[in-house]
């Protein structure tokens, strides 16, 4: 079996609705088959004073040949 390598970049106003999607990416290992290698978090305040709350979650999946 061959694995590729892929990323999934989360971006949100809520930090809460951020942990939600990203929660539920992560329950979706065991079904898939998908190994996380690197979780990463931002947060980042715009010149409007609104707040992007951000995660890239770095993973290999499996692939049929």
């Amino acid at each position: 079996m061959t694995y590729v390598k892929r990323v999934r970049v989360f971006t949100v106003a809520n930090h809460w609705e951020l942990e939600k999607h990203v929660n539920q990416f992560l329950l979706e290992e065991m079904a898939r088959g998908f190994h996380i290698i690197d979780i990463q978090y931002q947060i980042t305040c715009t010149r409007q004073d609104h707040t992007v709350y951000s995660c890239m979650v770095y993973y290999s999946e499996p692939v049929e040949e």
